[in-house]
């Protein structure tokens, strides 16, 4: 999920030696910040470094960003962190990003991935309850994502609801037309 908008660039001050009364800096602008540099390196989803994961560490100390900013920067690393399997700690970063008040509704699809790895079917089924609230252009993951943590739970009616709500969608998302090709539907006297 690359959600940055706002994120201050790098900035470098100089002032010229004249009079403090009179002194101004110039702000010079170098490149990306950390947390930009951050978004752009964990939206190739083969990006698994540890130099990524700690630039995104390391965007996170940016006392500048704004709420919206740093709840991405917390999902991004979040992301690098299950990439790397470090599932308790990519929960941790999602959590603390749904918790920004600016954060997206989106993030509950990679905290509902997490806990679905960590085998917390219930959390997950919880954490997607309203698959509604997510953007449109995702929704059809959220209603994966809580389909298979349905199926785990043994509620095969509602994985099997929610996978054909995630096809409607997106009849081009192959994870869930794969998946309902597992399912069939007989009528029960």
């Amino acid at each position: 999920m690359k959600v940055l908008t706002g994120i201050p660039l790098a900035a470098l001050l100089f002032a010229a030696p004249v009079s403090a009364a009179s002194a101004q800096s110039i702000v010079y602008h170098s490149g990306m910040s950390h947390a930009e540099t951050c978004a752009e390196r964990v939206s190739d989803p083969q990006e698994q470094s540890a130099y990524v994961l700690r630039l995104c560490k390391t965007a996170l100390t940016d006392e500048s960003l704004s709420p919206a900013s740093r709840a991405a920067t917390l999902t991004n690393t979040g992301i690098m962190e299950m990439r790397q399997g470090s599932l308790d700690a990519a929960v941790a970063h999602f959590q603390a990003a749904r918790a920004v008040d600016a954060a997206s509704p989106d993030v509950a699809i990679n905290l509902g991935a997490a806990l679905i790895r960590l085998g917390r079917f219930q959390e997950a089924i919880d954490v997607l309850h309203d698959p509604q609230a997510i953007s449109v252009g995702h929704r059809h993951i959220a209603y994966y994502n809580r389909a298979i943590a349905h199926w785990a739970v043994d509620d095969v009616a509602l994985a099997y609801e929610d996978l054909s709500a995630a096809n409607a969608l997106r009849p081009d998302y192959d994870a869930a037309r794969e998946l309902l090709q597992h399912f069939q539907v007989a009528e029960v006297n």
